[in-house]
């Protein structure tokens, strides 16, 4: 029997995940052939950034591995045998550039976004006024390395995974959005978005530098 390989496409992880992320998993008789027709007609090529490659002794034995770890790993852009969402895929597409829209309001210049943490909750339907912006994210954020842990929500535009460093087409945008919708995956149901003011956040450093202080004459 001729043999056959599995492979692994990987986008590197961010600067807050542990793993790089899983784009996609298949098999092939040939792999030069394929990765190149995968350049040709997947849109998410560019973002593979590493492959991962085994070889078995034959197709039928790689295509049973293939299936096993498609259900069991639910890589991101493998359609077949795979158990994530619709909703589940656009939370996943959304780690891919959320490097780009940390930033704490305390802290932003001196963290330079590495300590703050990115928590996606949800699919929302916003009506805010604007069409473009009617189908968000909700995504809360915290930060915590010079003051007091603050933490706030914010509504990104599901649009960012068409025009940023996914640069998904907007069909299959649209197709995922109304596969989630129709899952029940998109809610309305919004919490308060108001930002932290000022005082507020200079009230945190300050409960945070007097409890420091506190800590310190009890030690002393």
């Amino acid at each position: 029997m001729a043999e056959c390989w599995i492979y692994e496409a990987f986008h590197a992880a961010s600067k807050d995940e542990a793993e790089d992320v899983l784009l996609y998993i298949g098999i092939s008789d040939s792999p030069s052939d394929r990765m190149t027709q995968h350049a040709r007609d997947k849109w998410w090529w560019h973002l593979v950034d590493r492959l991962a490659w085994s070889k078995l002794s034959s197709r039928e034995s790689a295509k049973s591995v293939e299936s096993g770890l498609i259900e069991s790993r639910r890589p991101l852009f493998n359609k077949q045998e795979n158990t994530a969402t619709a909703g589940q895929t656009l939370m996943n597409c959304l780690r891919l550039v959320k490097d780009g829209f940390i930033h704490c309001p305390l802290c932003h210049s001196a963290c330079k976004y590495s300590e703050v943490s990115w928590t996606p909750k949800s699919l929302c339907t916003v009506d805010i006024g604007e069409d473009d912006l009617a189908f968000c994210f909700e995504v809360w954020l915290s930060c915590g390395r010079n003051h007091a842990p603050l933490e706030w929500c914010q509504l990104i535009p599901v649009r960012v995974l068409s025009e940023c460093r996914t640069k998904m087409p907007e069909k299959v945008l649209v197709e995922l959005w109304h596969q989630a919708d129709a899952n029940g995956e998109v809610g309305d149901d919004i919490p308060d978005l108001r930002p932290p003011t000022l005082a507020e956040m200079f009230s945190v450093q300050h409960d945070c530098h007097a409890n420091q202080t506190a800590r310190l004459e009890v030690v002393s």
